[in-house]
C-alpha cells in the first residue's frame, strides 16, 4: 500500500512500515515495559496487581484497573492486549483499559500473558483462560457481578479473547456476557483477501503476520491451527453478544468481517464497526478524534451490555 492519502490525516504520522523479528521484539519490549510503567493512571481509577498461575503453572501478572471508591459488585472486563502474541502491552493499551473502567463503570483485568517466540501457543491462551476461570471462581470476593463478565482484546489479544468465548462450554465455564474485538486476528492460515490487498500496509504487513505465525504456531499440526483460529474453531451453543471493529487499510480487515459474519450466521447478536481511513493499531494515536470517536462506540457497547443503557 503506497497511497497514504487514503489514510485519515490524523493517522498519517503513525503510518510507518515497522520491521518484525526476534531482535526487534527484544528491543521493542524494553520500550514497551517502560512505556507502560510511565503511563499514568487517571484520577478516579485505582490500580493494583495480582499474580496467578497459568500455562504449566507458570506465574503471570494481571493489572487491575477499577473505579475508585466502588465497593459494590461491578461488571468485569478482561482486556487482552494485542502485540503479535509477542509484544508486551504498550502505554496506549493501558490508557484504553483505564478508559473502559472509567467510562463503562467496570473492573478491568489486564493480563501480562506469556509471549512467543519463547512461549508459543497454547501458552497465552492458557494464561487468559486461567484468568477467566479465576475471576469466575472469586467473583464475590473481587466485588464482581458474575453475570456480567466479558472479554475484550485487540489484534492478537482479540484472537485470545474470542478463543475463550468459543471454548467456554468445553472448558466447563460460565458463558461470558460479551466479547469486544478490535481488528482481531482470527485466521491463523491468513487466507483472507485483505492479506493480499494490504500485504504491505503500514504498521502491520502480511509478511509480519507470516513471521508472527511461525513464532506462535509454527509447531502445530493443521487441525491444531484450526482449533487455535477463532474463524475455524467450533462455536458454543450460546455465543456472547459481540462487537467487532475493523481497520480499513489493514491486512487483518477481512478476518474481522468474516468472523462477524460467522457469528451472525450462528445466531449471535453482532455489532460490526468497519472504521474508515484507519490502519492496524490506529488507536495508538489515542488522543486523535478518530480514535476517540471509535473508543466511544466501544464504550457504548460495554454500557449497553453491562448496564442496559
Amino acid at each position: 500500500m503506497n497511497d497514504k492519502e487514503r489514510i485519515d490525516p490524523e493517522l498519517r504520522r503513525i503510518a510507518k512500515h515497522v520491521p518484525y523479528n526476534k531482535a526487534v521484539i527484544r528491543c521493542a519490549n524494553l520500550y514497551q515495559v517502560l512505556s507502560f510503567r510511565l503511563t499514568g493512571v487517571p484520577t478516579g481509577i485505582t490500580h493494583k496487581t495480582v499474580t496467578l498461575k497459568g500455562y504449566k503453572s507458570l506465574p503471570f501478572k494481571t493489572e487491575i484497573f477499577e473505579p475508585a471508591g466502588r465497593e459494590e459488585a461491578l461488571p468485569c472486563l478482561m482486556d487482552v492486549h494485542g502485540g503479535a502474541f509477542s509484544y508486551k502491552a504498550a502505554g496506549y493499551q493501558k490508557k484504553l483499559a483505564c478508559a473502559y473502567a472509567a467510562r463503562a463503570n467496570c473492573r478491568v483485568f489486564f493480563p501480562d500473558y506469556h509471549l512467543a517466540p519463547k512461549y508459543p501457543y497454547p501458552a497465552a491462551y492458557a494464561d487468559v483462560l486461567a484468568l477467566y476461570r479465576w475471576i469466575m471462581q472469586h467473583a464475590e470476593e473481587l466485588s464482581i457481578d458474575r453475570e456480567k463478565i466479558g472479554l475484550a482484546g485487540d489484534s492478537a489479544g482479540g484472537s485470545l479473547a474470542a478463543l475463550v468465548c468459543n471454548n467456554y462450554e468445553r472448558e466447563g465455564l460460565r458463558r461470558p456476557c460479551l466479547q469486544m474485538l478490535a481488528y482481531p486476528s482470527t485466521d491463523l492460515w491468513m487466507r483472507s483477501d485483505s492479506m493480499k490487498r494490504f500485504a504491505d500496509a503500514p504498521v502491520w504487513s502480511a509478511k509480519n503476520s507470516e513471521r508472527m505465525l511461525q513464532y506462535y504456531c509454527g509447531h502445530l499440526q493443521a487441525e491444531e491451527i484450526a482449533a487455535a483460529s477463532p474463524l475455524y474453531s467450533p462455536l458454543p451453543q450460546s455465543i456472547p453478544d459481540t462487537y467487532v471493529e475493523t481497520a480499513e487499510y489493514d491486512c487483518l480487515h477481512d478476518e474481522g468481517v468474516l468472523y462477524a459474519e460467522k457469528l451472525r450466521s450462528a445466531g449471535a447478536n453482532v455489532t460490526l464497526n468497519e472504521t474508515r481511513g484507519t490502519i492496524h493499531g490506529y488507536d495508538s494515536a489515542f488522543d486523535t478524534k478518530i480514535a476517540q470517536a471509535n473508543l466511544e462506540k466501544r464504550v457504548l457497547f460495554l454500557k449497553q451490555k453491562f448496564h442496559g443503557g
